[in-house]
């Protein structure tokens, strides 16, 4: 006679747990917060070091006739873009307003390395006061020749792949000057509950805003990447902030991030 009342507990049990709600996605909740910084330049003795930028080059078949490729110089030197023309093709010049054009002659059925080598070729002969330029098969590395802060290359919507092997910075450090306030389009991540790795990113807006949607109830973790003060050369550290999130719809304010960059 107790076994209904046995079997509607369990099931009572199970539905409840079934219905747990643990963080992560796929909830009505989310947690906005604001990333402010410092960002030091000038000079202190510390060196100064050149951006390295490392562009992988697919097979022919994978290059679109026109595509281009952003390429820039620190201290106001000279940007430029590098676009890819099919020898046979159509598609114009971009002619992009403020930048130097490269043109980078090639067939589809050329292979990744006949057309890593025509990038370097080209670069080489154009922008060689600004890049030192070498090739491995595949791989151009360009150096700039000149040290300091300098925006990253940019892929946009070509197939090449740019890695930014090494990141160029201007001598900083004590006796460095810096401005302060909110950080734009800088990277923030989060953790959902206990996993070890970063479920999520965003970028910040222009007054440093940042907001993660579609959360459900549960302890998140918000972190950015700064640098040590102490110890400029000792990379990237994590400067995190917690949040907790207890009911459906909610919206709650994390506690500001602040990071250092030189």
């Amino acid at each position: 006679m107790k076994q209904p009342f046995i079997v509607l507990g369990l099931i009572a049990l199970f539905g409840i747990t079934a219905c747990k709600k643990e963080a992560g996605s796929g909830g009505t909740s989310s947690v906005k917060g604001t990333l402010s910084g410092r960002i030091y330049s000038g000079n202190n003795g510390n060196a100064a070091e050149s951006e390295i930028t490392q562009i992988t080059i697919p097979d022919g078949s994978d290059v679109s006739d026109g595509e281009y490729i952003l390429l820039n110089t620190p201290n106001n030197g000279t940007y430029y873009y590098v676009w890819f023309k099919w020898d046979n093709g159509a598609a114009p010049d971009p002619g992009l307003s403020g930048r130097t054009g490269i043109q980078v002659t090639f067939n589809f059925s050329q292979s990744n390395t006949t057309i890593a080598a025509n990038m370097a070729a080209a670069i080489q002969s154009n922008a060689s006061a600004d890049f030192s330029v070498e090739l491995t098969n595949d791989i151009v590395t360009l150096t700039n020749t000149a040290t300091g802060d300098v925006p990253d290359a940019d892929e946009l919507t070509s197939n090449v792949l740019i890695d930014i092997a090494n990141q160029g910075k201007s001598n900083v450090g004590g006796t460095a000057t810096y401005t302060e306030g909110p950080i734009a389009d800088e990277r923030v991540y989060i953790v959902y509950g206990d996993d070890d790795f970063y479920s999520e990113d965003v970028r910040t807006d222009a007054q440093g805003n940042f907001q993660f949607k579609e959360l459900n109830r549960g302890d998140y973790r918000i972190f950015a990447y700064t640098q040590d003060t102490l110890n400029p050369s000792a990379g990237l550290q994590e400067v995190s902030v917690t949040a907790t999130i207890t009911e459906k719809k909610q919206v709650v304010q994390a506690p500001n991030l602040f990071v250092i960059h030189f």
